[in-house]
C-alpha cells in the first residue's frame, strides 16, 4: 500500500508514517510538510491513503482534499485534526476518515478498516502456489485462481486442519480428533486419514502445488511460505485481510469454531 501524511507540522506527518510502517511494512508511506509538493507526489503515484491535516497554512486539508481527488480520484482521504468541529465538513466531501490529535496506532488501523476504495492486489503481488481462502467458506484456488478440485471432501478438510494449525505439524491422531470429533481414536479413523492425505496429494500435485504439502514421522503440516492466505495474513496484521474478516471462519467446519472465538476476541493492533 502507497500512503501520504500530510502536516504543516511535519513532526505529526513523520509520526503516522511511522506507525504506517508498523502496520504495513513492505508499502511505502511518505511525509509532507508542503502541500503543493504533495499534490505533485499524489498525481504522479496516485497514493491509496492521504492523511491530511485540516488546519494549514496556505491551503487547508479539506481544500487540498479536493485537488488530490482531481489527480487521484481512487485515493482515500482520511483527516487528521485536533477539533471535532470539521468532522461535518470532513462527511460532505465523502472522505474515508477522520481521526483526531492526539491519535494512536489502532486510531489509524480502525480507519484502514473501513477505506471507501479498499486498495487492488495486483497479479504481481501474489505469492504462492495457492490461494486459499479461510474468512467465510474455506476455498482453495491455484496460481491461475482456478478452484482447486478435490476428489474427496474429506482431502479438503484435511488441508483446511492443517492450515488452521499455521504450519505446525500435526499427528494422524491430532488430525484424528479434529476430523472425527464423534469418534475415539482408533486404528481405523487413522486408515482413513491415510487415504484422505494420499487423496489430497494428488489434488495437490494436478493443481501444481505438491510442495504445500509437508510430512514428519507420522505427521503432516503445510508450507505456510507457499501459500497465500487471507486467515495467515490476518495474523501478520495484513490491513487488507484484516478489514477482509467479516466474524465468518471456514463455516462449513464446526471445529473451526475455537479458532473464530480467537479472531473476533482478538485485541486491535
Amino acid at each position: 500500500m502507497r500512503t501520504i501524511s500530510v502536516d504543516d507540522q511535519l513532526k505529526t506527518a513523520e509520526e503516522i508514517v511511522r506507525l504506517m510502517k508498523e502496520i504495513d511494512p513492505s508499502g511505502t508511506h511518505s511525509p509532507f510538510s508542503d502541500v503543493q509538493e504533495a499534490l505533485s507526489y499524489a498525481g504522479q503515484y496516485h497514493p491509496d491513503v492521504a492523511w491530511l491535516d485540516i488546519e494549514m497554512p496556505g491551503m487547508s486539508g479539506l481544500e487540498l482534499s479536493m485537488e488530490i481527488k482531481k489527480v487521484s480520484p481512487h485515493t482515500n482521504i482520511i483527516f487528521v485534526t485536533g477539533h471535532e468541529r470539521f468532522a461535518y465538513q470532513s462527511f460532505q466531501l465523502h472522505a474515508s476518515g477522520f481521526i483526531l490529535k492526539p491519535f494512536v496506532k489502532s486510531d489509524l488501523l480502525r480507519e484502514l478498516q473501513s477505506l471507501r476504495e479498499p486498495p487492488m492486489i495486483s497479479e504481481p503481488e501474489r505469492k504462492g502456489l495457492l490461494r486459499v481462502q479461510c474468512f467465510g467458506n474455506f476455498e482453495v484456488f491455484d496460481r491461475n485462481d482456478t478452484p482447486v478440485r478435490f476428489k474427496r471432501s474429506r482431502s479438503k478438510e484435511v488441508l483446511a486442519a492443517l492450515i488452521d494449525r499455521r504450519g505446525a505439524l500435526c499427528s494422524l491422531g491430532e488430525l484424528s480428533g479434529i476430523l472425527f470429533e464423534d469418534r475415539d481414536e482408533d486404528s481405523g479413523a487413522k486408515k482413513q486419514l491415510r487415504v484422505f492425505l494420499s487423496s489430497l496429494r494428488d489434488d495437490l500435485a494436478k493443481a501444481g502445488a505438491e510442495k504445500v504439502l509437508l510430512k514428519g514421522w507420522n505427521a503432516y503440516g503445510v508450507d505456510c511460505s507457499l501459500i497465500d492466505c487471507d486467515y495467515l495474513n490476518y495474523l501478520k496484521g495484513d490491513h487488507v485481510a484484516v478489514n477482509s474478516f467479516m466474524g465468518e471462519y471456514m463455516i462449513q467446519y464446526s471445529w473451526a469454531e475455537m479458532t473464530l472465538g480467537e479472531l473476533i476476541m482478538k485485541p486491535e493492533r
